[in-house]
């Protein structure tokens, strides 16, 4: 489904996937892997596509996901 997304967006699987994690509020770091230049290169240009990930598009990834953390009722 995340491909169908992305495909919608116009971007790879992997840039969305790098700027879902760079737009989450609930991820703190965002380590990148490559084993090519055209990897990095690609991976990169997730920085620019973060715009694309509107509210919509966020929770339409969430209900893809389902897996939102929530926070507990008593500490």
């Amino acid at each position: 489904k995340d491909a169908g997304i992305a495909r919608e967006l116009g971007i790879t699987p992997a840039q969305l996937a790098i700027a879902w994690c760079l737009k989450n509020a609930d991820v703190s770091t965002v380590i990148l892997g490559a084993s090519r230049k055209e990897q990095v290169i690609e991976n990169l240009a997730a920085l620019d596509k973060v715009k694309l990930l509107t509210d919509e598009v966020m929770e339409t990834i969430e209900g893809v996901l389902n897996n939102r953390p929530e926070l507990p009722t008593q500490f």
